[in-house]
């Protein structure tokens, strides 16, 4: 009996022991298996849909860079002491920019600009909105603030960074008869769905009373079934 019990002792440390072994590899340095997960997109609806918008603004005029690290374009000035220095850089490490442009030529970097969307109406994005904007003025860094819209305008888009950019002007005849009418294109507008962000795009109802007729539909159908009419000029 004795004898058993003995067995059966060491059988039960043994695999206590063996737990105990495995447990310590998986949490190991240097383990293949890590608490991480990919994301799926690097851009909000919304910051994708003004992104498609900036690009046509900025044409070849610049690169755009998004999710840019504050710390990557600003750094403390020099001199300072090490302590100094330390805390200056911890303030701006975890923050980021949602846009970044540079010149297209030799890729300096020009200015930033942050998509105010409602969550920068909470107190603690005031505060580091705030924050953001004093680090940038020390720096003497432009920073453009444009607020998400539902739709947006490439003009309005290009007039708000046009200074920023290294763009030779067009030169303005001095005859304005002479521009031919044809060739002035009306402002494009990048619809978005104000139920979930997606791009909107045109339909034309193919029954129904309104048969015939234009309508924006949002492209996440039929997960979001969001339309709008289209009225006639």
């Amino acid at each position: 009996m004795d004898s058993l019990f003995l067995i059966g002792l060491v059988f039960i440390v043994v695999i206590v022991l063996l737990a105990i072994k495995s447990l310590s590899k998986q949490q190991a340095p240097g383990s293949s298996v890590l608490p991480y997960r990919k994301v799926d997109v690097l851009f909000t609806p919304a910051e994708r849909s003004f992104l498609g918008v900036l690009t046509q603004a900025v044409g070849q005029d610049a690169q755009i860079f998004g999710k840019v690290r504050v710390a990557d374009v600003i750094l403390p000035v020099k001199g300072l002491a090490n302590a100094d220095r330390l805390r200056a850089m911890n303030k701006i490490t975890s923050k980021h920019f949602d846009f970044v442009l540079c010149d297209s030529n030799d890729l300096s970097i020009l200015c930033a600009i942050e998509l105010n969307d409602s969550s920068h109406n909470s107190k603690k994005r005031k505060e580091r909105d705030a924050f953001l904007e004093a680090v940038c003025e020390s720096a003497g860094f432009p920073l453009v603030q444009v607020p998400a819209r539902a739709t947006y305008k490439i003009d309005e888009v290009r007039g708000a960074v046009a200074m920023y950019l290294k763009h030779e002007e067009l030169a303005t005849p001095n005859n304005e008869d002479t521009i031919a009418p044809d060739i002035i294109q009306p402002a494009v507008e990048e619809v978005v769905c104000p139920k979930c962000s997606s791009k909107m795009v045109k339909r034309v109802a193919k029954k129904g009373k309104n048969i015939g007729s234009e309508f924006w539909a949002c492209s996440s159908y039929p997960k979001c079934r969001y339309i709008k009419a289209i009225k006639a000029p």
